[in-house]
């Protein structure tokens, strides 16, 4: 009996060892994890964009991390990853460690749009990200050739009515923010247009400016100059207020829809699991970055449209633009082959 007890003594203290030993490694590894919160960042970090180099959201990944590395200490660097409309790089950051050190520059396409669009993605936009904070918000705007006939929304919406699918608009991608603007408005407008796709903004602008399809709605950064130039007239921006590069052209909500709003954005994501002292830490950063005169005067001069929301907030607007966009795309039946 005496042996039997000692064994079973010598057996529970194993036991107690043992859970002395995990509850050690247990602190050891929570007193790691705090440490590595607070030294972040310690190293490079990486802004992956999910679209070729030169578009708006590599331009604004690009300003964006010279402007933070004297913030932050530590070099930015940006990577492109394209394909599948974004989906491609989107998979690769929701695939990532979430230690604060890969950041996806995502944009309402790959977080709050393609999830309507394709039957299946390589990632789920809500489960796999942490949103930190929204970047810019880009208008698009409805153009014609400049030797085009009509002189106003109206008079376009006019025509469209009384001929029916004898207007065409030009389609860059299935389900960028400015076909859905339009997809918007040609639903709560009645307007009948056919669809015309392309495979690029550069051949669908051409095509207008030639008059071979009637209007495009793409961003105004990607028309701006040659809307300056006097090759396209622009006739509506599709935001809640007129571009700052196109004060004189007004909004679809001044032109006869009023509350139309349809604006593009990028903003910010890291892996879901990524310990929210993290997040906001970024966040805070390019709320930094935002109050320096010179970066907010680079990013006008091009074009966009700054915003800025802190973490929670950026999350209530990414699943509002889900709900609103849903819709649109149910509503217009638009798919895209994956």
């Amino acid at each position: 009996m005496r042996m039997r007890k000692t064994a079973m003594d010598a057996a529970r203290r194993c036991v107690l060892c043992a859970a002395v030993g995990l509850g050690l490694l247990g602190v050891c590894a929570i007193a790691h994890s705090q440490e590595a919160t607070q030294s972040w960042p310690s190293r490079p970090v990486k802004l992956l964009v999910p679209f070729a180099a030169g578009g708006g959201t590599d331009v604004v990944a690009r300003l964006l991390g010279a402007a933070l590395e004297p913030v932050l200490g530590q070099p930015i660097i940006v990577e492109n990853r394209i394909g599948a409309q974004g989906a491609v790089g989107a998979a690769v950051v929701a695939k990532a460690p979430p230690d604060g050190y890969m950041v996806l520059v995502g944009s309402i396409g790959t977080q709050a749009v393609n999830q309507y669009l394709y039957k299946s993605l390589p990632y789920d936009p809500v489960k796999d990200f942490a949103p930190v904070t929204v970047l810019t918000k880009t208008n698009t705007v409805l153009t014609v050739s400049a030797n085009s006939p009509y002189k106003s929304l109206a008079e376009l919406i006019q025509y469209a009515k009384a001929n029916p699918d004898k207007i065409n608009y030009a389609v860059p991608a299935v389900g960028d923010a400015g076909h859905l603007a339009f997809e918007q408005l040609k639903f709560d407008a009645k307007i009948p247009a056919v669809a015309i796709p392309y495979n690029s903004v550069p051949a669908a602008i051409t095509d207008v400016i030639g008059g071979r399809v009637d209007f495009v709605v793409t961003a105004v950064v990607a028309q701006n100059e040659l809307i300056k130039a006097g090759k396209l007239r622009p006739l509506a921006v599709t935001g809640a207020e007129r571009s700052p590069a196109l004060p004189d052209v007004p909004t679809i909500a001044e032109s006869g829809f009023p509350g139309f709003e349809a604006s593009s954005w990028s903003g910010l994501f890291m892996p879901a699991g990524t310990p929210p002292a993290i997040v906001a830490k970024l966040s805070a950063a390019v709320d930094t970055v935002y109050h320096q005169p010179a970066f907010v005067a680079q990013m006008k001069s091009r074009g966009f449209e700054l915003a800025n929301l802190p973490p929670r907030e950026f999350a209530d607007f990414v699943a509002a633009q889900r709900v609103k966009w849903s819709k649109v795309i149910r509503d217009a039946n638009i798919t895209a082959a994956n």
